[in-house]
């Protein structure tokens, strides 16, 4: 087959298999002792397959471990201990600061990193919005709501960053349109 003829599924198949998917899922849940609802839930986020599945995406090297061990962080930020992963003024710099414990790759497409990543920036950007009056009810720090971050500014270049790189396989997980405007967690 000529790569003129293979579909989306052929590639994303090829490059990060549902058995794949099924196996590492089943095996984080089964590591943070998940409920068969909650590994249900875990399995149908697009957030968490496109964290597990950008190492694969990407071509990273130790794929494997890397997708396992973003996934853990990414439980421990909407578990119990979520509040030690909520936003704070250090985190201002820059709209990855708070992706930072989820970034580290080692080899692999450095392009479609920053495309992946940016879709979980403007997935957390769009988050920072919808809780912007629930935070200050809260008393929760969101940096949208006390304007250091400007989501109409954040989310133009974001979707500019994303634009850049074509990857029909990160689309299938998360639609670059839809995907972003998800909650974080399950």
């Amino acid at each position: 087959m000529s790569d003129s003829r293979i579909t989306r599924s052929t590639v994303k198949n090829r490059l990060f298999p549902e058995s794949k998917w099924t196996e590492i899922s089943n095996r984080v849940a089964a590591a943070f002792r998940m409920s068969d609802e909650e590994r249900a839930r875990f399995q149908a986020k697009d957030v968490a397959r496109l964290i597990g599945s950008l190492p694969f995406l990407a071509g990273c090297d130790d794929a494997e471990r890397t997708s396992v061990a973003h996934l853990g962080t990414y439980i421990l930020s909407i578990r119990e201990t979520k509040p030690y992963f909520n936003a704070t003024q250090g985190d201002n710099e820059s709209v990855f600061d708070r992706l930072r414990l989820i970034s580290s790759f080692k080899g692999g497409d450095a392009s479609i990193i920053e495309r992946g990543m940016s879709l979980l920036a403007l997935n957390m950007v769009h988050d920072y919005r919808r809780d912007a009056a629930e935070d200050v009810f809260l008393r929760k720090y969101n940096p949208v709501s006390d304007g250091s971050f400007d989501h109409d500014a954040l989310t133009t270049e974001l979707k500019q960053r994303i634009e850049r790189t074509s990857c029909p396989e990160m689309d299938e997980i998360m639609d670059p349109e839809v995907g972003p405007l998800g909650y974080w967690g399950w």
